[in-house]
């Protein structure tokens, strides 16, 4: 195959080479974007879910539909508990039926899990179990280590997830990536990572100026140049890339990569790249660039892709 071949991608995809003597990590993005967020985690044998912000049955799916989490390859009862990273709708909409579906612990700081509690009107049938960032945290037989972000909810953070010698971070939904932020994320294989807008698409596009000013504040959205500063200074250090949190209206899957790969530079060829978007399919495709090639367009959903860390 040529370097700079396109290849139009359908199915469940390896996207990364296995490393010998590592712990092999699985990980499929279930939901990304304004409209719902959800990560599975998969390890030797169990599994962590980062946030639910879709409804339990697209998530889980029902007794005759197989929801995103079957399709993607993941089993429901490998879940050990589900890590939440703030009390946002797009992040927790789902959060209590998952919850009382899965009755498995559901861990966030103290202000989420308050949080969370005061917006809940039904029952809780799991239990409710709070995090401090900077503290580790084992789960199954997954490590986690939560770290603050910078954004406009109670106590949000991110997470550092380890099995073994592999270790991916969460970083989404936050306006800037402080330096104790990058101490965490530079400790990772691998990154999701938010690449919500574009700044000019932003700008220009039909938000209200205080939303926009709100989304490119210091505790808004990380930009798609946010990311690539981020991945400049990670290089080859990582091993996959997967971008999230991709706005609707001011991002295309396409530039937000194309972006990602000019700040990776010369690294870019050693580095799996993967723009999840879960938004007019038909229209705005997954984008995926393997190593040592231009760019591959996916067209199937993001969450029936599936990566080896």
């Amino acid at each position: 195959m040529g370097t700079c071949e396109k290849i139009i991608c359908i199915g469940t995809l390896i996207l990364c080479p296995l490393r010998a003597n590592d712990q092999i990590m699985e990980i499929s993005v279930l939901a990304s974007g304004s409209k719902g967020n959800c990560v599975y985690i998969e390890s030797d044998g169990c599994a962590l879910l980062v946030d639910a912000g879709r409804s339990a049955k697209e998530l889980l799916g029902t007794k005759t539909k197989q929801g995103r989490l079957g399709e993607s390859g993941g089993c429901a009862d490998k879940v050990e508990g589900i890590l939440v990273t703030h009390e946002h709708g797009d992040h927790i909409k789902g959060l209590a039926a998952v919850g009382n579906k899965l009755k498995k612990p559901v861990y966030g700081t103290v202000g989420t899990m308050d949080a969370f509690l005061r917006q809940r009107t039904g029952p809780v049938r799991f239990p409710v179990q709070t995090v401090k960032p900077g503290s580790q945290y084992k789960i199954g037989d997954f490590q986690v280590e939560p770290f603050a972000v910078s954004h406009d909810a109670t106590e949000p953070c991110g997470y550092l997830i380890s099995e073994g010698s592999t270790r991916l971070c969460y970083c989404t939904d936050t306006g800037i990536v402080t330096e104790s932020m990058m101490s965490v994320i530079s400790r990772a294989d691998g990154v999701i990572l938010e690449s919500n807008h574009c700044p000019d698409m932003l700008r220009s596009g039909p938000y209200p100026e205080f939303l926009k000013r709100r989304i490119s504040g210091n505790r808004g959205h990380l930009s798609n140049h946010d990311a690539a500063a981020v991945l400049r200074e990670l290089g080859d250090s990582i091993h996959l890339a997967i971008l999230a949190h991709l706005s609707e209206e001011n991002n295309e899957p396409s530039l937000a990569l194309s972006t990602a790969q000019e700040g990776l530079s010369l690294h870019a060829e050693s580095v799996e790249i993967f723009a999840a978007s879960t938004i007019d399919l038909n229209e705005k495709a997954p984008v995926r660039k393997m190593k040592g090639s231009c760019r591959e367009i996916c067209t199937d959903e993001c969450w029936r892709y599936r990566f080896n860390l």
